[in-house]
């Protein structure tokens, strides 16, 4: 049986990077005791992919992973308790949100992700700063003056204004290549203390938010937001028709 887990990652664990995840979910799975289905071979695996991963020092409040449940396992095994099972095994930070049954022809996440919502948000960083809320680590966030979210919105506009916003981006192999950002951009907005956006990600084309965030920044109105200390947080993830990867998935 094919099933698809929504999960969030927020707080310190914000720092543990992708390939520490998948190992700490795989051992999160044994410790559970979930009837999980495991490749043949000389060096069987669990068969699980994630979604898209996470940069380091961003949070998640809608990650995805696949996960193979064996036929036996499936026969007996409901949603709500293998939630419950898997939560029990889970790290503070890190907080199970749903764990659903596919259709056996639905395609691995990885294979759908085509877009991401992000919000980012500034922290506070002197006692006179007018707290609007805390982040799962204690940490608090500000809300914007009214300069400053002016200041914002003309920065955005002017961005979305532009046909091309070209940047150079270091490839793997430490060349530098250009990009134009504003096809992969489809929505970007600054309401409720926070920028939000919509841009592209998986295996077509990606935007990190950092990339977007030092083009807009590199605008004169917004120039003074690059040295605030913010938190980024990955919202959601759509397939190319702007459906939710949970959306694929039925409690059984």
């Amino acid at each position: 049986m094919k099933t698809r887990i929504k999960f969030s990652k927020e707080g310190n664990l914000r720092f543990v990077g992708h390939l520490d995840m998948m190992r700490y979910f795989q051992k999160a799975n044994r410790r559970a005791e979930l009837p999980v289905a495991y490749s043949e071979g000389f060096h069987p695996h669990q068969i699980m992919s994630f979604a898209a991963p996470l940069g380091m020092g961003l949070e998640g409040k809608a990650e995805y992973f696949d996960l193979r449940i064996t036929e036996e396992g499936a026969a007996t095994l409901h949603s709500a308790e293998a939630a419950e099972r898997l939560n029990r095994e889970m790290a503070e930070g890190i907080r199970i949100l749903s764990f659903l049954r596919l259709p056996d022809d639905s395609p691995n996440c990885m294979s759908i992700v085509h877009a991401a919502d992000y919000e980012i948000l500034f922290r506070a960083v002197a006692p006179e700063d007018k707290i609007a809320g805390q982040f799962v680590d204690g940490s608090a966030y500000r809300s914007l003056t009214g300069d400053e979210e002016r200041s914002l919105r003309a920065a955005v506009d002017e961005l979305l204004q532009r046909k091309e916003i070209p940047v150079q981006k270091t490839g793997k192999k430490g060349n530098l290549r250009e990009l134009d950002l504003r096809p992969m951009i489809h929505a970007l907005r600054c309401e409720d203390n926070r920028l939000r956006c919509t841009v592209a990600q998986g295996s077509e084309a990606n935007l990190k938010p950092e990339l977007l965030l030092s083009a807009l920044f590199s605008l004169d109105t917004a120039r003074p937001f690059a040295a605030m200390p913010r938190r980024v947080v990955r919202t959601e993830l759509y397939d190319s028709a702007g459906k939710t990867l949970e959306s694929y998935g039925t409690i059984f």
